[in-house]
């Protein structure tokens, strides 16, 4: 009974990504998504990449799926990979206000001050770029457990804007936020 409690919550989980609005207009998450909800059992899914090299570790974390967070992490996947731009799953986590997400990756290891390649840590994405109308995370609390844990602020500004840039361009979308680039 424990199984199907368990498979029937990670596939609300699932229901619960697929309706993000930051993964809505990202098909290739939505497609990544859906194939690893439809092949969860194997192996090798738990380690596969989606186009930006985020492990659905990182999007149980961003989306903060507990359930499917603890059985990805019973598998012994890296608590730390990183993605393309370095970030980790506790910095994703972070970013969203996934408390309970950020409390199982402390508990079982993360670095609570792993910096990527712009010079992030978890706490910087959280207070440059967490989103105040986030759906399922609590920014204020995520923030207020992040820096009794001992995490540090570090990056600047001007490396989030890098940043946004860049998505911004490779997503295509900076031509309707400035049409004239």
């Amino acid at each position: 009974m424990k199984q199907q409690t368990r498979s029937a919550d990670i596939a609300l989980e699932f229901d619960r990504l697929r309706n993000d609005y930051i993964l809505e207009a990202d098909k290739n998450a939505s497609k990544f998504l859906e194939e690893a909800r439809t092949s969860l059992e194997l192996l090798q899914t738990l380690k596969r990449r989606d186009t930006f090299k985020r492990s659905l570790l990182h999007y149980a974390a961003m989306g903060n799926c507990t359930h499917l967070l603890l059985y990805l992490l019973q598998h012994k996947l890296n608590i730390d990979s990183r993605d393309m731009h370095g970030r980790t799953p506790l910095s994703w986590a972070a970013e969203h206000g996934s408390l309970a997400a950020a409390e199982i990756l402390l508990d079982r290891g993360a670095n609570i001050n792993a910096i990527d390649y712009e010079n992030g840590t978890p706490l910087s994405y959280l207070i440059h770029a967490g989103n105040p109308k986030t759906k399922t995370g609590n920014l204020k609390a995520t923030e207020a457990f992040l820096k009794e844990r001992g995490a540090k602020l570090n990056g600047s500004r001007n490396a989030f804007k890098r940043a946004w840039v860049w998505i911004l361009t490779s997503s295509r979308l900076l031509s309707f936020v400035r049409p004239n680039v």
